[in-house]
């Protein structure tokens, strides 16, 4: 099978809003020099999950800040804190999850502008820097913690939280462990490892052990990126941002890649999330160009629970 068959479907993304200036700046908050080796940016967005009202939440890195897109267009600040927030997800009482590179795994009420830090280390040393967290139907929460890990240092990790229990160690050895998301039966868990140019899968047994890890897809090019964000569908198709190649690419259960979907704008898709209201729709963040773009699908995507 050829990485990347020629007879594969082409499609494309348009956009569906742009951070408007006045919500633009540059942030000195620590993290361009840190993680884009000093590179500026007046936005830079991430972690998209869209609520039951038809809301679009996401994340600023650049701007230690969630924003908030109502379904007219209109833009708000949610939250700004102190922190590197790289991934955003709803549970089902509407609170936010923040996968912080700096501060470890954080639960954010939009009610009462209060936060709680659920994790911030393990066996007594500091997280080395979550980047993205995913829910299960439970409520169970799990986050990569990527750090700097890559090939020649993989020590990225996967982590999964349990509200009463703590934290829990699930794999290790992961050269840049990135976006991830749980199938529709929750029997495997997919990892982007950024480093690797590829997509790990992570058996998760019946009675919460770990099975076996190995390689699903390995993927290729990029312009020094690789996969990023991880969404999935009610078919078990998994889409994939392929950051700083300028696409998206959806493959089947089995590997297949099935559709490959460009940005219209900006060669840095981030993350994605499909609609909770219109089924199929699927938004995802550009961070070069500040961009939400979206497409519609033929199905809708898998959400594990209804948010109260």
């Amino acid at each position: 099978m050829a990485i990347w068959p020629h007879d594969a479907a082409m499609k494309q993304l348009s956009i569906h809003a742009r951070l408007p200036g006045n919500f633009r700046s540059v942030l000195k908050n620590g993290w361009a020099e840190r993680r884009r080796n000093g590179a500026a940016a007046d936005c830079f967005l991430e972690g998209p999950c869209c609520d039951e009202r038809g809301w679009l939440w996401c994340v600023d890195i650049a701007n230690s800040r969630i924003l908030a897109l109502s379904p007219d267009g209109a833009w708000e600040v949610g939250y700004q804190y102190d922190g590197w927030p790289t991934g955003l997800k709803l549970d089902r009482q509407g609170r936010c999850l923040i996968a912080d590179n700096r501060w470890g795994l954080l639960r954010l009420d939009p009610s009462t502008g209060k936060h709680e830090v659920l994790a911030d280390s393990f066996e007594g040393a500091p997280l080395h820097g979550p980047n993205d967290v995913t829910v299960a139907a439970s409520g169970d929460v799990y986050f990569t913690d990527q750090g700097d890990s890559d090939i020649l240092r993989p020590y990225g990790r996967i982590f999964r939280w349990r509200d009463g229990k703590g934290l829990e160690l699930i794999a290790a050895g992961f050269p840049s462990p990135n976006g991830l998301v749980l199938t529709p039966d929750e029997r495997f868990l997919y990892v982007a490892v950024t480093q690797a140019n590829a997509i790990w899968r992570v058996i998760l047994r019946p009675d919460g052990g770990l099975g076996k890890v190995g390689h699903f897809v390995q993927m290729s090019g990029s312009l020094g990126g690789g996969p990023d964000g991880l969404a999935m569908d009610d078919v078990s198709n998994l889409l994939v941002c392929h950051a700083l190649a300028g696409c998206v690419i959806v493959y089947d259960r089995f590997g297949e890649p099935l559709e490959r979907i460009r940005t219209a704008e900006g060669l840095i898709p981030t993350n994605l999330a499909f609609s909770r209201r219109e089924q199929g729709r699927l938004f995802v963040t550009e961070a070069e160009t500040g961009t939400i773009q979206t497409i519609r699908l033929d199905h809708p995507g898998h959400h594990p629970y209804t948010l109260e």
